[in-house]
């Protein structure tokens, strides 16, 4: 009941005080069953916007977040686990993988360009993580663009794409993988272009 109402309080706050929020083809999303959704990253807000709207979710998330006891507590009871960025994090990889694998219809977020990119900068550099993972987990990735850097009260887009199927046989494979990255980036940000 407590997580219930706690979602029902952060989607008032976030999706219709603070910013109105509109999606785009998001049935694409509700119709498919375990996968990787991919969004590009520029404010805090966006985890938000993408979670209370999808069921069945988990984040990847930033470790440092997980200092503090008490937030460490609330986030795991939203399906958030941490990873440490800029290293290999093996052990949080194979966690994603095994969240996929054993729960119904599983829907992982994360954010293919790793951190959030700053207003003034088109986008980032594509990390391997997700399409790795993608491999791994013999699931798609559907890519998502997020209206970026909105200003408060405004309305944010989420736009939702065709998922991408990621071969099998790739996850070794650096060069395959970056090559599948990029093209989801790609992906992601020809998104915007559905917006009017």
């Amino acid at each position: 009941m407590f997580k219930k109402l706690f979602l029902m309080c952060v989607d008032f706050v976030c999706c219709h005080l603070l910013f109105r929020i509109k999606c785009i083809d998001k049935e694409k999303i509700d119709s498919m069953g375990k996968c990787l959704v991919c969004p590009n990253h520029s404010t805090g807000f966006d985890p938000f916007w993408v979670y209370t709207r999808t069921k069945n979710m988990w984040i990847m998330a930033k470790a440092e977040l997980f200092n503090n006891k008490l937030l460490a507590k609330l986030l795991v009871a939203f399906n958030v686990f941490p990873i440490k960025r800029g290293q290999k994090d093996a052990g949080s990889v194979m966690h994603a993988i095994n969240v996929i694998e054993k729960n119904d219809n599983a829907k992982l977020l994360m954010f293919p360009e790793g951190t959030r990119i700053p207003k003034g900068k088109e986008r980032g550099r594509a990390k391997v993580g997700a399409t790795f993972i993608a491999s791994k987990a013999k699931v798609p990735i559907v890519p998502v663009y997020i209206t970026k850097n909105p200003r408060l009260f405004s309305t944010v887009t989420l736009v939702y794409g065709d998922p991408i199927e990621i071969p099998e046989n790739i996850n070794e494979d650096k060069a395959e993988l970056q090559k599948y990255s990029d093209l989801l980036l790609d992906k992601i940000y020809e998104l915007k272009n559905k917006i009017k």
